[in-house]
């Protein structure tokens, strides 16, 4: 006989175990379909990155140029070797002075606005000297993005005054 504190309890039926077989494949079929859009978010994040580590070349390199130009008079009569001094500061890029960048002298009357000769300021007595350096480039896509372009120009232009 059973004693009063023992419960007889049905026998448990033991449910078969899945397959684990099953799971791994599942698992698989999940990838294999988000395996692209994964790719796909990857090569735009690389592309972005790019972008960015180039826009800031390109205006490092026209600060550069306008640097090497507003050290003095003499620098700032040369855009040849403002635009150098640009190219010199780009060298992760292909850069051809008078091609990727431009660059100027200008004076101007303290006080004013508007640009005057610099060799014959008439009658300024406070002549002020500036330059004006502009590096471009062409950023291109890893990818070609349906509704995008894969080529992007990218320009900055730094003006400084000559010391």
């Amino acid at each position: 006989m059973m004693e009063h504190d023992e419960v007889r309890r049905p026998l448990a039926r033991r449910r078969p175990r899945p397959c684990r077989h099953n799971r791994y494949g599942q698992s698989l079929v999940e990838l294999a379909l988000m395996l692209p859009v994964l790719i796909l978010l990857l090569l735009v994040a690389l592309d972005f990155a790019r972008m960015f580590n180039m826009s800031m070349a390109v205006t490092d390199a026209a600060r550069a140029g306008a640097q090497w130009g507003a050290q003095n008079r003499t620098n700032a009569a040369n855009a040849l070797g403002m635009e150098q001094a640009a190219c010199n500061s780009m060298a992760d890029y292909s850069c051809t002075p008078g091609s990727n960048t431009t660059a100027s002298s200008f004076c101007q009357c303290a006080g004013s606005s508007g640009t005057i000769s610099c060799t014959n300021p008439g009658g300024c007595n406070n002549v002020q000297n500036f330059v004006t350096v502009t590096a471009s480039t062409t950023f291109s896509t890893v990818l070609p993005y349906p509704g995008l372009s894969s080529s992007v120009p990218m320009s900055a232009s730094v003006t400084m005054q000559v010391q």
